[in-house]
């Protein structure tokens, strides 16, 4: 009888932001505002600021989902301008064309 393998959290997370690489244009500015693990469903919880389509700046919120290899977009929050600085000084900038090239370090 043969198990399913399960990746590690690490390699999941490298998994789940190259993934996020399909949703983000190459030109577009987004941060990783933050990512966290969620061990009880295994699922990577990434926060990703970026320009909305109606120009406001929002906080959109996606699942990776290990077992199935899957992203899922669960919702999004506006964010005031001014709380920007504070948000992008502590959120890493999210290069979408490196990771779907795989450029970007694990």
């Amino acid at each position: 009888m043969s198990t399913i393998p399960v990746r590690s959290k690490e390699v999941a997370r490298t998994d789940g932001l190259r993934r996020l690489s399909t949703v983000f244009h190459a030109s577009d500015i987004v941060w990783l505002v933050e990512a966290a693990y969620d061990a009880y469903a295994q699922v990577w919880n990434f926060d990703m600021l970026r320009q909305g389509a109606q120009g406001n700046w929002v906080v959109q919120r996606y699942s990776y989902d290990i077992h199935n290899d899957i992203q899922h977009y669960r919702g999004e929050r506006v964010v005031a301008n001014e709380q920007l600085p504070a948000i992008r000084a502590k959120a890493e900038r999210y290069d979408s064309a490196a990771w779907a090239a795989g450029t970007v370090p694990a």
